[in-house]
């Protein structure tokens, strides 16, 4: 090698040399050309800056990653207030200065929707994610689309559309406008059966809750398709076949067919029926208490019946509660089913594990926040400490749930360290008592008429029970207060106390006034669940003014203050489901009173009713309502007649519609007027059924037949007044329809009625409006 290459070698590794020493020195006094030295936000107007920097992982300090910067946009972009987001940089010898550009979306300034006629705007408009102030984006705007179509699919519109209109505001922000086509409802044009011998086509389409047009069913919109009804036509087909001996039924396959106009809907039910079963043989097995005999005797079932399902059921629920009595809660039931094809036979043997007999240790209480736990624990049945009694906490159930300030009720049993002991857990779900109300009315009687109620339920928390209302219109007048203590010294006995005032101005078949003040008291006893004893005593004062000198010699001779002391007794079988507008049970009362117990006024009254409640359908909405009722009222001392007030006329809602206040009465045969009579008979029959569109408001119809009569004789000087007797040929009836509304200020009706058999004297009133009572 040469001087001169030697010479090169030795400049090019001092070059080398120099500028890694230099790069060392550069990155000592630099250590990291990527930290973060500041993010600014560009293109944001109505997202803060730091709402922006809030939602980004990457901060400043911090060293820049492109995945922390790749995860920050897809962030951002989630949010849902920008349509682009981008991020730029500027190196500097201190780092780098970050930038991240965003565009937004616009603002919605003002939303409205057009086409909603079955749903109003405000209603839509709470289930939307879109609103004013909102941005206007696609996520938001195709989730609120989806959810308006499904609403509309839910209601059977499924020709329905939604589209959004946005229309640029001159600040930058955009009006929108929803445009909803709901098209018609669909309806179910066809409902069928394949492969069905034992039951019609017809027979099967009153079975599932689907229903085919009709003219019934389109004016009760129950011809429109629903999913969830066809859902559970399946169901509903199976238990009707179950019920009825087939338990080999099943359905092999379900069809839904929409026409090409989205109109209707067909639907098709293959069904395998199988063969119907009888029961042959019936036995219980495995754990028995406290004896076959006893459980066999619970048993709905009987040999020879055809099997229902519904009615093993029963036997189950039977059996579970009786061992359950004998302190067994986690007793179960279980059916062993054993067929006999060739014969159509099944044998039932009803196997019992009752499991271990345990005490309720302790009964706690939860969810009663205003009701004091003594108010809830005295309609507890079970007792702490005692064995578990499957009826009495059933009784527990019903009694608690029966309160005026539970909306609902859970009873559930706990396990606790001891095998043998459990925790009885009710917890109660309450609901608000107290209500002041008023209103103005109007009836063809009163006129207009202004109420006034103020009611709690459970006043100071501790169950008591206050009245006061008031009605005033231009016939009556009349003010009312009450009090009830339903568990009297802490027992289950109720005491109540009520003071009135009564005011009545003339009638069309009324030519005196009355005025009348009372105070009464009485006490409930329960005897059973539904089988109650109640006495009580009431004392009033009335006058009678005002009346004309050519009026009936009975109501001369009345003219003036009358007072009763009145006692009064009476037994009532209740077992309704609800106080107002029940749906079942029944509703009996047996009372006899005597008036003497002071006051100057002697008589004795004797009373019998009887009001049945059925629902004809799962829903409750059409419920079958028959009653009766027959009256008497005697005087007791000859020469002290029975006050004219307290004699029996027809006529109204809640007596005999299709005739006036009184329209229906013994008369003076001079002057006309309406003396009543001491015996009454009414019946009547009412059909509710629901109304289209107002299920939910309160509102429901009815038709309705009504009769009654009243006879016997007047005492006290009636000469004018002609003794009559019971006769069916003096029976009025009458026949019409109705609404009732459950209004916030009581039960509001209305009545069309129309006489179908009258007498000469009868009053006759076909339209009536009555507020505060039902039909």
């Amino acid at each position: 090698m040469t001087a001169f290459s030697r010479f090169i070698g030795m400049l090019l590794m001092l070059g080398l040399s120099f500028f890694t020493y230099t790069e060392q020195a550069y990155c000592a006094n630099n250590k990291d050309l990527s930290t973060i030295l500041s993010i600014d936000v560009e293109g944001s107007r109505f997202v803060e800056k730091q709402a922006v920097l809030a939602r980004m992982k990457t901060q400043l300090g911090q060293k820049l990653k492109r995945k922390t910067l790749s995860r920050d946009v897809r962030k951002l972009y989630k949010a849902g207030f920008f349509s682009d987001v981008r991020f730029t940089g500027t190196r500097t010898p201190a780092g780098i200065k970050l930038v991240c550009h965003v565009v937004e979306y616009p603002l919605i300034a003002k939303l409205r929707i057009e086409g909603n006629d079955e749903h109003t705007s405000k209603d839509l408009k709470k289930k939307l994610t879109l609103k004013a102030g909102a941005f206007f984006n696609p996520k938001n705007r195709e989730k609120d689309r989806n959810k308006l179509r499904k609403g509309y699919l839910k209601d059977g519109f499924y020709q329905n559309s939604v589209s959004f209109i946005s229309t640029p505001a001159k600040d930058g922000r955009v009006d929108v406008l929803i445009k909803i086509h709901e098209g018609e409802v669909t309806r179910i044009s066809r409902i069928h059966f394949i492969g069905n011998h034992a039951y019609s086509t017809s027979q099967l389409r009153d079975i599932v809750a689907s229903r085919q047009t009709d003219l019934v069913n389109t004016i009760m919109k129950r011809d429109v398709f629903n999913k969830k009804k066809f859902g559970a036509d399946i169901q509903l087909l199976q238990q009707y076949y179950m019920n009825h001996g087939f338990l080999d039924m099943k359905v092999d396959s379900e069809q839904l067919t929409l026409s090409a106009d989205k109109s209707t809907f067909a639907l098709t039910f293959s069904i395998h029926e199988g063969i119907q079963y009888r029961i042959d043989k019936l036995d219980i097995t495995g754990d028995i208490t406290p004896d076959k005999a006893t459980l066999l005797a619970l048993l709905a079932v009987e040999t020879g019946d055809i099997y229902a399902m519904k009615l093993m059921r029963a036997s189950i629920e039977a059996i579970t509660s009786r061992v359950g009595d004998e302190g067994y809660a986690f007793a179960s039931v279980t059916p062993l089913l054993k067929r006999d094809i060739d014969a159509h036979n099944v044998s039932i043997n009803f196997d019992i594990d009752k499991g271990k007999k345990v005490y309720v240790e302790r009964i706690e209480i939860t969810g009663n926040e205003k009701t004091e736990d003594i108010v809830v624990r005295r309609l507890v049945r079970q007792s702490e400490g005692s064995r578990y009694q499957g009826t009495q906490v059933q009784h527990t159930r019903e009694g608690i749930g029966r309160a005026p300030m539970v909306d609902d009720v859970r009873v559930s049993l706990s396990k606790t360290n001891r095998p043998d002991q459990v925790n009885m857990k009710v917890k109660v779900k309450e609901k608000k008592t107290g209500s002041i109300s008023g209103g103005i009315g109007y009836s063809q009687r009163e006129k207009v008429i202004l109420t006034a109620k103020v009611s709690e339920s459970n006043f100071l928390g501790k169950g008591y029970q206050t009245n006061i209302n008031g009605q005033f219109g231009k016939i009556t007048q009349n003010i009312s207060a009450s009090f009830t203590d339903p568990y009297f010294l802490n027992s289950d006995i109720s005491a109540s106390v009520n003071v009135t005032q009564v005011k009545t101005d003339p009638l069309t078949t009324v030519t005196y006034n009355t005025n009348r003040s009372a105070l009464g008291f009485g006490f409930g006893v329960p005897i059973t669940l539904d089988l109650s004893y109640n006495i009580s005593y009431n004392f009033s004062k009335t006058t009678l003014s005002g009346v004309p000198a050519n009026s009936s010699q009975l109501i001369q001779a009345q003219e003036g203050r009358t007072t009763i002391g009145e006692l009064t007794q009476s037994f009532s079988w209740d077992s309704r489901d609800r106080l107002t507008s029940p749906k079942s049970g029944q509703l009996h009362s047996i009372s006899l009173s005597y008036a003497g117990l002071g006051g100057a006024t002697q008589f004795i009254e004797g009373g019998l009713s009887a009001a049945y409640y059925k629902s004809l359908d799962k829903d409750g909405g059409f419920v079958l309502n028959p009653s009766v009722e027959y009256r008497m009222i005697r005087q007791v001392k000859r020469g002290v007649s029975v006050p004219l007030w307290r004699r029996y006329s027809l006529g109204g809602i809640g007596s005999l519609r299709g005739f006036d206040s009184s329209g229906v009465s013994l008369r003076d045969t001079v002057t006309g007027e309406a003396i009543g009579g001491d015996s009454q008979f009414r019946a009547s029959v009412n059909q509710f059924f629901p109304l289209p569109y107002m299920q939910t408001s309160g509102f429901r119809g009815l038709v309705f037949a009504d009769a009654g009569t009243v006879w016997g004789k007047a005492s006290g000087g009636g000469a004018n007044v002609l003794p009559e007797a019971f006769s069916f040929a003096r029976m009025r009836y009458a026949a019409g329809f109705g609404i009732e509304w459950l209004s916030p200020i009581g039960p509001v009706g209305f009545s069309w009625a129309f006489p179908l058999r009258t007498m000469a004297g009868d009053v006759q009133r076909t339209f009536e409006f009555a507020l505060g009572s039902q039909f």
